[in-house]
């Protein structure tokens, strides 16, 4: 293998089957004021993963935090929908689902804890499933071997490339961009109480676009490690964080993914018994 590391299409498609999108319509009278006086959609990035044996839905907690603050002020949301676009070209609807966010959704938003998951029901992950979307397996998270991948990607939809309308199709492109871990903190992203991951956008590394372009929308999406080269013949990935907040200039500050889950893990067992249950 050459000294540099590229991923080619079906090495992206192993990150890009776990990536989601959630929608949702906005008909509250400030968000029709806002979009010239139509209802207006919201879209959020996210990703699926098993924790025990039950599928979820995780995002990053702001997301959540945001909508519920948004619902305090007059929000109206509705047709909550899960898009699997990212990786099928079916042509078919957004797969609608039910979102309740007192029950449904578990979410942190506090001084550096970012982290969001939403429960996806059976018929939702079979639907899913057919179109090639596949949880991301305790393989991939709760390995001990992180540092052994430290060739970072991020997915995600940047709002910058979407046209999110409230009825008929929306245009989506999302971005998987390499990002370079940062030791220290970038001078433009607050410090937190609780520790985060910092990382660098590599904006050339979109061949398609090749220069610096706003990345907001992003947040929620996940970012896959690699080995660097020589990797051998066989690729393995694992999941490191959740894109949380960035400076608006290149660099960006996530969440680390393993501890959140594995604290999903005791949330899972205390709701479903100990062996979890099935996703398939």
């Amino acid at each position: 293998m050459a000294d540099e590391l590229i991923l080619d299409y079906e090495d992206l498609y192993l990150l890009h089957r776990h990536y989601i999108n959630l929608t949702c319509i906005d008909s509250g009278v400030a968000a029709i004021k806002e979009n010239g006086g139509k209802p207006k959609r919201y879209n959020f990035s996210a990703f699926v993963v098993n924790v025990e044996g039950v599928a979820l839905a995780i995002t990053a907690g702001h997301i959540f935090s945001d909508l519920k603050q948004a619902i305090t002020a007059g929000a109206k949301l509705s047709d909550w929908a899960i898009d699997d676009s990212m990786t099928s070209d079916h042509g078919f609807p957004a797969y609608p689902i039910d979102v309740n966010l007192e029950r449904d959704v578990v979410f942190f938003d506090e001084d550096g804890l970012d982290y969001g998951a939403y429960l996806l029901d059976p018929m939702a992950l079979r639907a899913l499933n057919q179109s090639g979307i596949v949880p991301i397996e305790e393989a991939q998270w709760n390995a001990e071997d992180l540092p052994d991948f430290p060739f970072w990607t991020l997915i995600g939809l940047p709002t910058q490339f979407a046209t999110l309308r409230h009825a008929g199709p929306s245009i989506k492109n999302h971005v998987t961009v390499h990002v370079t871990s940062l030791h220290d903190r970038p001078t433009g992203l607050k410090d937190m109480k609780h520790p985060r991951l910092f990382a660098r956008v590599e904006f050339e590394s979109v061949a398609e676009w090749g220069r610096h372009f706003d990345i907001g929308g992003m947040s929620g999406g996940p970012i896959f490690g690699t080995r660097t080269p020589p990797q051998g013949s066989s690729y393995d990935y694992r999941l490191i964080g959740i894109q949380s907040s960035w400076d608006e200039r290149e660099n960006v500050a996530m969440c680390a993914a393993q501890p959140f889950l594995r604290a999903l893990v005791g949330l899972v067992r205390s709701v479903h018994g100990c062996g979890g249950k099935s996703t398939e």
